[in-house]
């Protein structure tokens, strides 16, 4: 191209800066990018203006002293060779460039993609180091292992192109001879190549896991492409397939088995964590296409789900035990279900997991003959709420009293569920029940303390929940209890109070929601010193809204009424610190002093005190090392007067929503001198701590010293 430029070429045009011009004119080579994303299009552009300013051809003639043989002839080399059949060619050739330039350039950034996730996940291991959690190198072998995929899949599209060296571009050597008649292939398949090097690999991974690991990983296969999936989802119904166990022999909890696969998965590079912000420990993950895409396969293989030619999940069951649930613009797997598959043996059924079906609603005869199900998940499995799911009545839920066999049941986000059938306390095998997010559910059947195998019980958000049936405190293997009511004392005196839940020799991990206008509460949380395993414990107060009829509608000034307000009257707060200080003089559990509960996790949500609670000097925190705070009136992060220690052991502090709170940084360091992460969220008395734009502070030993 000459660095002269005409004033009447298409530069000129508005598309193209002076800066161009002047760029194009210094001589200096053009970076690719500029090369396929500014000069190409523009010289495209400068050809068709071209084109648009030649003369049509006469395409009838008149040559009247011409044969007609003579002046065909004469036509077709006119064709071939005229100008605006040059300009064709030359826009055919570089259409052919510019999609090649394209392929390169989406494979180049595929790689340039992998190297900043090797370098964020660099960045990501060195917080871990300086956290006290170093990684091995096996994930980040693993990780170059896939860029070097990508690579070779660059690398093998750059040697199937035509070899365009210096001299085969210099004109000299080029001559219309040359020209091939049919351009090239431009799509080399790249997503095919990828796919066959990330199936080959997939199945060396897959080949190596043993057999329980094997079946835990085609679980990956039914969850939909780029999604994030909950590890408590899969490790939920590990359990309830009995590929892991919620009460193992050798002292581990499903969890601690779950998270050890997960381990496990990441350093062979099948899935990848999804880190939320910079904290230490991901309960989520997801799995890149192409690897799902290499699960499916492998699936498939097995016969572990069916699929559709899309990769779509089905209800097929006619070669395999497991039914998803999913509805696509095609139709819904729930219809087939129903309509064309009525006819296969539904007791060979033992898993049906709905993926995306808004309305899971079944006939009760189809329902009831799946006899041997372990794994029943009706509501969301998805981390974001904005996954709806309804069901018309629960009529077809009689059928579970069939079921003996189920291990784990999820009705998890539905709503229009207002009670739970007395069938369900005949689950002899239930391990996990999950009821989170069913906004509409009332109350729990009376016989829940027959489900003697229950390890696992949900019942948060469940808004209109005022009280806790008195057979909770049978539930004698429960590890994990969600959503427990301390309500107003009711007439009848039929309930289970906190203090009956201590003989619970298992449970570890309690959430707890506190009615601010119950005056007994503070006497039930001090029962808390009684519970010898609990690890966990999350408290809320707010005001709980009792419904005097059944109720659908109010579900939202029920949340309104518990969550939101925290308005409570004076006389109020001086019953509270009269039985408060009843209390204080009260001599407590015996043995609650001798070995107080070792917490090593505390939340606390809008609690309307402006100091922690004295409930909290009961127990061991010595240990404590994470302690969550949000919303309410704290304005005093101390500890309670009679612990002897003034300083927390916390290591990772979280605060949001404390509009009360003041505290100077130095002061607060002093109170937690083995703290290295720090979040705060709309505390604006905060505004001296050394966090970042997100809130966050992170620093080791060495700041620690220096601050």
């Amino acid at each position: 191209m000459s660095r002269h430029i005409s004033s009447t070429s298409s530069f000129e045009s508005p598309y193209v800066s002076l800066d161009l011009l002047a760029y194009l004119n210094s001589g200096k080579k053009t970076p690719f990018h500029v090369f396929n994303d500014v000069v190409m299009p523009e010289f495209q552009c400068h050809l068709s203006k071209l084109k648009q300013l030649l003369p049509p051809e006469d395409m009838n003639g008149t040559r009247d002293n011409t044969s007609r043989t003579e002046r065909d002839e004469e036509e077709d080399n006119s064709n071939c060779n005229g100008p605006r059949a040059i300009v064709e060619e030359i826009q055919k050739d570089l259409d052919y460039i510019n999609k090649a330039c394209h392929k390169l350039k989406d494979s180049a950034d595929r790689v340039d993609e992998e190297i900043q996730r090797l370098i964020l996940q660099r960045l990501d291991d060195a917080f871990r180091e300086r956290t006290e959690e170093a990684l091995a190198n096996s994930p980040r072998i693993n990780k170059l292992k896939r860029t070097q995929e990508v690579v070779s899949m660059l690398k093998y599209q750059i040697c199937s192109s035509p070899q365009l060296s210096s001299d085969s571009l210099s004109l000299q050597h080029f001559s219309p001879s040359m020209r091939p008649d049919k351009q090239p292939e431009v799509n080399i398949h790249n997503q095919m190549i990828t796919k066959s090097l990330t199936l080959k690999r997939i199945e060396e991974v897959y080949n190596g896991l043993n057999e329980i690991q094997k079946k835990c990983l085609l679980c990956f296969s039914v969850f939909p492409e780029n999604e994030t999936i909950k590890k408590k989802v899969l490790i939920h119904w590990w359990v309830g397939e009995e590929f892991i166990d919620s009460l193992n022999d050798d002292g581990k909890t499903a969890e601690e088995t779950g998270n050890e696969y997960f381990k496990e998965f990441i350093r062979k590079g099948i899935i990848e964590p999804v880190q939320q912000k910079r904290r230490q420990r991901s309960e989520n993950c997801n799995m890149q296409s192409s690897v799902r895409d290499a699960i499916i396969k492998l699936a498939e293989k097995d016969e572990f789900v069916s699929f559709d030619s899309k990769g779509n999940p089905n209800a097929d069951f006619s070669s395999c035990p497991r039914v998803c649930l999913v509805k696509t613009e095609e139709g819904s797997s729930l219809r087939d279900f129903t309509y064309i598959y009525h006819h296969l043996k539904h007791e060979d059924i033992q898993t049906l997991f709905n993926v995306n079906e808004p309305q899971p609603n079944f006939r009760v005869d189809r329902f009831s003959k799946m006899k041997n199900l372990k794994v029943l998940q009706l509501g969301r499995w998805k981390a974001s709420a904005r996954q709806l799911v309804e069901v018309e009545d629960t009529e077809f839920l009689k059928g579970l009293k069939k079921m003996k066999q189920l291990r784990y049941f999820s009705l998890r986000g539905i709503s229009r569920i207002t009670e739970l059938p007395n069938s369900i306390c005949e689950l002899s095998n239930l391990r996990i029940l999950n009821l989170n997010g069913c906004d509409n559910l009332e109350k729990l059947p009376d016989g829940i303390g027959s489900l003697k195998q229950l390890t696992h019980l949900d019942m948060s958000e469940c808004f209109l929940i005022s009280h806790m049936p008195k057979g909770l405190a049978s539930l004698l293997a429960l590890q994990i209890l969600k959503g427990f009511v301390i309500g107003k004392q009711s007439p009848s005196g039929l309930y289970c109070k906190l203090a009956d839940l201590a003989r619970l020799q298992h449970l570890r991990k309690l959430s707890i929601h506190v009615d601010r206008t119950c005056l007994e509460a503070e006497k039930e949380l001090n029962s808390l010193p009684q519970f010898r395993k609990l690890r966990s414990l999350s408290v809320a107060w707010s005001s709980i809204y009792y419904a005097t009829t059944s109720t659908t509608t109010n579900v939202g000034l029920a949340k309104i009424q518990r969550i939101v307000s925290r308005e409570n009257s004076l006389k109020t707060l001086a019953k509270i610190h009269r039985i408060l200080s009843r209390e204080k003089s009260m001599p407590t559990t015996p043995g609650s002093t001798s070995q107080p509960v070792d917490l090593h996790k505390l939340g606390l949500q809008y609690f309307h005190g402006s100091k922690m609670p004295d409930w909290l000097s009961l127990l061991n925190l010595k240990n404590l090392k994470k302690l969550y705070i949000r919303g309410g009136e704290l304005s005093d992060l101390r500890p309670t007067e009679d612990q002897e220690d003034h300083s927390w052991a916390v290591k990772c502090l979280r605060l949001k929503s404390l509009s009360k709170l003041e505290m100077e940084w130095p002061k607060l360091r002093q109170l937690f001198p083995k703290l290295n992460y720090v979040e705060k969220v709309d505390c604006p008395q905060l505004s001296s701590f050394p966090c970042d734009d997100n809130g966050e502070g992170i620093w080791n030993a060495a700041d620690t010293e220096q601050a």
